[in-house]
């Protein structure tokens, strides 16, 4: 017999594909309600409940790994009631693993807990968050999920249109009253803790009156037609013994009661010296977000961040500092800048360098705006493959893990800010095509000149030291000047680190016209 030929085989199976459907089974989870507000154990003074009435919002920009993970683990351990989490990226590491077992803790103690991850996550953690769906405190969506889960790239041949957008929010509530948003994921390179590089990255902690619109846009979400329990998307209801095998699994990783004071008190202390030199502001603020209908095709004005954005913040008249891991112009944007630079707005803006990128590819689309961009008097910079960090983080004095020296100073730029005359926003939102149209996004504008200048100091501080700069020669080519601690200047003609072939594949892609999927 005479067997099939292997494009025969493969004709049947992508026909078998086609004739299964391409698209996902009807949504089967159950419509939720908004969290209620019950700010009763978090806003227990007098004085900050008349700055709430009086319209304002309590906020603490969170720079470092460690105060961004304890402000987390403070919303969940003096949680009562909910915990609403919605995030892109959740790995499975010291940093994923230890919020999932507080969540577990949380869940224990009576407080209803909600997750909702975007499937562009992966299978990583599908046994440990189907474990979790077992508890009745417990619930877990995944946006957006991939059909073909185990072999995606079926999905973008078949459903190139639906999955390439992806819910990019990063976003915590306790009890519908204070939260935490900005361009952290939850794993261990956004925190200090990873043994092989971080990243640096802001959030921003907040509670006040945008904490209700961060719940509305949180159960918009969750009840989406692309957010699907766990259990539907895996096709599995799992058994109760899942939870008991997890629930060992986090206690082996416990600490005993001595070492957990010891860590306690660390913490405690760490948290009491950073809030001495960061008090908490207090100024009008508004949470800002892309609608659900923007994961798919043919959403709204209305649908889009960046409309709100603009309503609330306008245009640059005098000042705007733009800080983008992911920054990608486009000429309509690149001529904007330009003008109003040449109407004599200040701008400054920092990106990544092309070895500080983590994806090489969006280098090469922003490389090609750059010398526009400075012909018009536009302050560009672009953040170092590494930077000094203290001998000892936070996580090698907790854990007492060493992280070589090399991976620790290892860095890539992942914050997501900029400023403007006043005004502020940070968030999960990158100046590039796929935040602006593909990706939902989620911030915080806050209206605060006193938090301006504080970035506008930090800025003028640490980017001589963080970052490249680039500047014209006289034959107007780009060079950068990296900056040393001795006043020197290295002056250097193409982009720091890199070869002749990564030069050239940086200029032959951008011949192509991937750009708006950037």
């Amino acid at each position: 017999m005479t067997k099939p030929s292997p494009f025969v085989c493969l004709s049947i199976f992508t026909f078998s594909i086609m004739l299964s459907g391409c698209e996902l089974a009807p949504n089967t989870a159950e419509e939720a309600k908004i969290t209620p507000v019950r700010p009763a154990h978090w806003i227990d003074n007098q004085l900050s409940k008349q700055q709430i009435n009086s319209g304002k919002t309590a906020f603490l920009p969170l720079y470092d790994g460690f105060m961004s993970m304890a402000a987390r683990l403070h919303l969940i351990n003096k949680a009562k009631y909910h915990l609403d989490l919605q995030y892109y990226i959740w790995k499975d590491d010291y940093i994923g693993n230890m919020i999932l077992s507080q969540l577990l803790k949380a869940a224990d103690r009576g407080v209803k807990v909600r997750v909702q991850i975007d499937d562009q996550n992966g299978t990583q953690l599908d046994d440990k968050l189907l474990a979790l769906s077992q508890h009745p405190n417990f619930e877990v969506r995944i946006f957006n999920p991939y059909k073909f889960r185990h072999l995606r790239a079926l999905d973008y041949g078949f459903r190139m249109k639906q999955i390439n957008h992806r819910m990019h929010n990063k976003l915590i509530i306790a009890d519908g009253t204070a939260a935490v948003t900005g361009g952290r994921n939850i794993s261990s390179e956004y925190f200090d803790a990873s043994e092989n590089f971080q990243f640096t990255d802001v959030d921003i902690f907040f509670a006040g009156q945008p904490v209700e619109n961060a719940n509305q846009t949180f159960i918009n979400f969750w009840n989406d037609k692309l957010s699907y329990d766990v259990r539907q998307t895996l096709n599995d209801s799992g058994h109760p013994e899942m939870l008991k095998r997890l629930r060992a699994d986090f206690a082996r990783e416990e600490v005993d009661e001595t070492e957990l004071k010891r860590r306690v008190g660390i913490a405690e202390k760490q948290v009491a010296e950073h809030l001495k030199k960061q008090p908490i502001y207090w100024a009008p603020a508004y949470f800002v977000a892309d609608t659900p209908a923007k994961a798919r095709p043919h959403a709204k004005n209305g649908d889009y961040i960046y409309t709100h954005m603009l309503e609330l913040m306008g245009e640059p008249k005098n000042h705007l500092e733009l800080v983008s891991s992911y920054f990608i112009p486009t000429q309509k944007g690149t001529d904007y800048l330009s003008m109003r630079a040449q109407q004599g707005v200040k701008i400054r803006i920092l990106t990544n360098s092309f070895q500080a990128n983590d994806v090489a590819v969006v280098h090469a689309y922003y490389q090609q705006y750059r010398q526009q961009l400075l012909k018009n008097g536009i302050e560009l910079w672009e953040f170092k493959p590494y930077i000094v960090r203290p001998e000892r983080t936070w996580y090698e004095i907790m854990t007492g893990d060493i992280i070589p020296a090399k991976n620790k100073n290892s860095s890539s730029l992942h914050a997501k800010f900029f400023d403007l005359d006043g005004m502020v926003f940070v968030g999960s939102f990158n100046f590039d095509p796929r935040s602006a149209y593909l990706n939902t996004e989620v911030g915080l504008v806050v209206k605060s000149e006193d938090f301006q200048k504080e970035i506008s100091n930090a800025m003028n501080q640490f980017l001589p030291r963080v970052a490249y700069q680039l500047k014209l020669n006289e034959k107007d080519e780009i060079i950068w000047l990296e900056h040393q601690k001795d006043g020197r200047t290295i002056q250097h003609v193409h982009d720091p680190e890199t070869t002749k072939f990564q030069r050239f594949m940086m200029n032959l892609v951008t011949k192509f016209p991937g750009e708006w999927l950037m």
